[in-house]
Formats: structure tokens, C-alpha cells, sequence
């Protein structure tokens, strides 16, 4: 007999699995295109939750450079969650794991993300959340309302708030964990007054939580995408095709990529639900595990463009002016503590410097937070951008992901080693808010004059200035680096 789930809404039939039990594609919300997210509709009878869920919609490719990339179904009935629980009596702390993709594409049903064994052997309930993504999930225009890829996230915690103990959770224990664009949502969401008192703890992998768009810039993006489509207003949209929507934001993509840049579809400064980014704003007071993986950019390299110093520069100082007084001296000191490597500088300006100022502002505020770097060397990517995403779930099995890492042969049990670290540590941190894990017990918490991490490798360690002298490259005033 498939196993049960009794939500407000209804009941559900999910799965068993190796570790425990799923319930795939939940209902969490709904939503008319454009529009906010409304609860689901009761239903008679039992459901079936036995099918992953409809991802947002998205064009989808096969030529990533990493694996299990590809999202099954699409559709705007996308607002689903994958559940993994190891059973449905008890009251366990929750996960809830927001996938990554440039805020365009992506989905919490890829097999990479499945939660099975990180619930079970964590004794947590593992829950994977899609969103509205793009133009339909972030378009600044009259007659949509703000951010409502984040609208939908809010919407899901406030669903998991009252149903965690349906599946055997504990709606008053929720962490946020999620990578790339899913850690700059929840970046967003540490930010966004409307999302305070909806989870306990945040995990923040490989996010841009300097990349806010402010509204000129959202404004910016809503008319060329209108423009793409042809249109003047957005009503103009409700009856069109959605991959006519996906066409025209193509086109607005490639328009808008020298100007605002490569995600351009992205959470914005509205002053309502968002009155400022994540790097001008007061935190949510809640602890905090923020990291990166050690050569961000790798992943990308061949998509950055080869630009002497005399354009590499403004480029970069473009891009330090959200965390840096004097960008131009930041970007060409950056830039030289980099060797005058492009993508290793665009890495710290997106992503290092960003992360490390987050955590040097919530330091200060004496509130607890925990730093790492993931250092394992994949072959020809080495510690790249999404190359941690198996090793955060236990599912290096799967697709090709072992021969991609090179975490086969010779290389497989120290692969399992480090990706049982990093399970127990996110596992202990939803338990204690404070992570810890073999071989290195408690993280040392972080000190902006000290500035330790976990270096998520092999093998797993504990250093000092994690990152330091960059970042003291890019942040430093002038006259503290002549």
C-alpha cells in the first residue's frame, strides 16, 4: 500500500524509496500567469504524488557542461514541491533546497537533487521547491506584481510552515539551502521583511548576493522584453503561447547582455517586498552557512570575452561599485591580486567578495555565521561553478557525474568521504543551527579579522584567511594598498 500524507488540502500517496519516502510534484500554491500565488484547492479523495513535478517553464538544452542538467515537463502549473522524508511520523527539522539555473532555468526534480539519502541519514525532511522563473517569474512592468519568483518561494515556506508535519517535519525548524541562483534567491529572501519568521537557518551555496537589480535596471529589462514581444502592455501577453513568452525573452536576453548583463531576469529592488539587496539590508537574524566553490568561473570560461586591461577594467568596476567606494582603484587592484586573470577577478566580484561581506555584516551584528570553500579538483574544471551539486545530496551515481568530477577509480572513496562531510554538516546544521561534520568536528565560526573556513576538500580541513588577501585587495581603500 503506497504510503500517505494528510495535508489541510487533502490527502496524498507518494512512494517508497531506498532510504524512506517520496512525494513527488506537491501542489504548493497556484497562479494565473502574472499574477501572485493563491493556496491549492481542496481536493476529495487521495492524490497521487508519485511523479516529479512540472518544472517552470524554460528552454530547455542538453549541451551543459555538467551533468543531469535537462528538466523533464515545463508548464506554468509549476509552483511544486519534491518531498523526501525518511517517514511521515515525527517531527524532524526541515530542509528546503531552492535549485539554481540564472534564474531561467532549472528544476527540484532533477535526479542530481534527490533527497532521499541526505533525509535519511540526517533524520530531516528534504524539500525541493520550483519557482517561477524568467520573465514570468521576475518582469518589472504596470500590472504585474514584484518579484514573483520570490512571491512564489514565500508562498512555499508559509505552505511547509503549516504542512511540515504531514510528511514527519517540524514547521517551526526550517532551513533554506540552495545554489547559484537558488542562494541568490535565498540571499533575497534573508533580505525581504515579507519572508522574516519563515525559516530558521540558510545555507547560501555559490550565490550572487551582490547582484541585485535596482529598478532603473528592472525597468530596463520589462521594456525590451516587452519590445521583444511586440507588445505595450502586459495584458497584450495573457493569451500568447508560453514559447512565444521564452522566444522574445531569448532575444531580450541577448539584447540586454552588454548593459545589465547575463541574468537579466532577476530579483529587484521594488520597496516593498525587497527595499534593498541582500548587501544593503538589514539580515534576517538568523545563522548562516555561506561558501563558494574554489574556481567559481571555470565552468564558464570560454563565454568571457578576452579584453585588455583598458576595457577589463571599467568592466570590473561596473561590477565592484556595489561593495567598493572607489571601484576603479577596486577593480585594478582586483584584478592584479588576480594576476590579471579575467574570470578569476569577475569570480571575486560576483561571487567571493560579495559572499565575504555578507558574512563580515552579519559577523557584526553578532549573529552567528559559518564559512567554507569547496576545493575538490574535477578534471579540466577543477572546484568549478555546480561541480559540489552531487556531492551536497550523496548522488554522485548518478548520469556522469563520477567521471566528470573524477570521482571514480581511485578517487571514489574519497569522494563518498568529502560528500558524507558536507551531508552530515548541512544534516547537523538543521538540527543545532551550527554545522559540524568528520574529520574536523564544529566549524570555527567566522571573524572578518581572522576570517576561517571549512575547506571542503580532500581532505575536509580548517584554514585561516580563507580568501583574505583578495578580498583585502578589492575592499581596501586606496591609501591601504600603495
Amino acid at each position: 500500500m503506497a504510503p500517505t500524507a494528510t495535508t489541510s488540502a487533502g490527502s496524498l500517496s507518494g512512494v517508497e524509496t531506498e532510504h524512506g519516502i517520496a512525494f513527488r510534484g506537491v501542489r504548493y500554491a497556484v497562479a494565473d500567469r502574472f499574477a501572485l500565488p493563491q493556496p491549492v484547492p481542496a481536493w476529495d479523495g487521495t492524490a497521487a504524488a508519485d511523479t516529479t513535478g512540472t518544472a517552470a517553464p524554460q528552454v530547455i538544452t542538453s549541451d551543459a557542461a555538467i551533468p543531469d542538467m535537462a528538466v523533464g515537463d515545463v508548464g506554468e502549473d509549476c509552483l511544486r514541491a519534491e518531498v523526501w522524508t525518511p517517514s511521515t511520523e515525527g517531527k524532524r527539522p526541515v530542509l528546503v533546497w531552492v535549485p539554481g539555473g540564472r534564474f531561467q532555468i532549472g528544476s527540484a526534480g532533477l535526479a542530481t537533487y534527490d533527497g532521499a539519502r541526505l533525509a535519511a541519514e540526517g533524520d530531516v525532511v528534504v524539500i525541493g521547491v520550483n519557482y517561477r522563473l524568467g520573465a514570468l517569474g521576475f518582469l518589472a512592468a504596470d500590472g504585474v506584481p514584484s518579484n514573483l519568483g520570490l512571491r512564489d518561494l514565500i508562498a512555499a515556506l508559509q505552505w511547509i510552515r503549516n504542512e511540515a508535519a504531514a510528511f514527519g517535519g517540524d514547521g517551526t525548524n526550517i532551513t533554506l539551502m540552495g545554489e547559484s541562483a537558488g542562494a541568490g534567491a535565498i540571499a533575497h529572501l534573508l533580505a525581504s521583511p515579507a519572508a522574516r519568521g519563515l525559516f530558521d537557518g540558510a545555507i547560501v551555496a555559490s550565490g550572487a548576493p551582490g547582484s541585485t537589480l535596482d529598478q532603473s535596471s528592472a525597468e530596463t529589462v520589462a521594456n525590451t522584453y516587452l519590445s521583444a514581444c511586440g507588445v505595450d502592455r502586459i495584458a497584450e501577453l495573457q493569451g500568447r503561447p508560453v514559447s512565444e513568452l521564452l522566444a522574445a525573452q531569448a532575444d531580450a536576453d541577448a539584447e540586454l547582455l552588454a548593459t545589465v548583463g547575463m541574468m537579466p531576469f532577476h530579483p529587484w529592488v521594488d520597496g516593498d517586498l525587497l527595499p534593498a539587496g541582500p548587501l544593503g539590508a538589514e539580515l534576517a537574524p538568523v545563522p548562516l552557512v555561506i561558501g563558494t566553490t574554489a574556481d567559481e568561473m571555470a565552468l564558464f570560461r570560454d563565454q568571457i570575452p578576452a579584453l585588455p586591461e583598458e576595457f577589463a577594467v571599467p568592466w570590473l568596476a561596473s561590477k565592484a561599485s556595489a561593495f567598493a567606494a572607489d571601484a576603479e582603484h577596486s577593480a585594478r587592484a582586483g584584478l592584479a591580486a588576480c594576476d590579471g586573470d579575467l574570470a578569476e577577478a569577475i569570480a571575486d566580484t560576483d561571487l567571493h567578495v560579495p559572499a565575504s561581506l555578507l558574512a563580515d555584516r552579519h559577523a557584526a551584528r553578532s549573529l552567528p555565521i559559518w564559512r567554507y570553500r569547496f576545493d575538490w579538483q574535477a578534471p579540466d574544471l577543477g572546484a568549478a561553478h555546480a561541480t559540489d551539486l552531487p556531492f551536497h545530496f550523496g548522488t554522485l551515481d548518478v548520469a556522469e557525474w563520477r567521471a566528470t568530477l573524477g570521482a571514480d577509480g581511485d578517487q571514489a572513496q574519497a569522494a563518498d568521504i568529502l560528500s558524507s562531510a558536507m551531508r552530515q554538516a548541512w544534516a547537523t546544521f538543521c538540527h543545532t543551527k551550527a554545522p559540524a561534520c568528520d574529520p574536523i568536528g564544529a566549524w570555527p565560526i567566522h571573524e572578518p579579522d581572522r576570517r576561517p573556513a571549512a575547506i571542503l576538500g580532500s581532505p575536509v580541513s580548517i584554514a585561516a584567511d580563507v580568501g583574505g588577501p583578495r578580498f583585502r585587495a578589492w575592499t581596501s581603500p586606496p591609501e591601504e594598498n600603495t
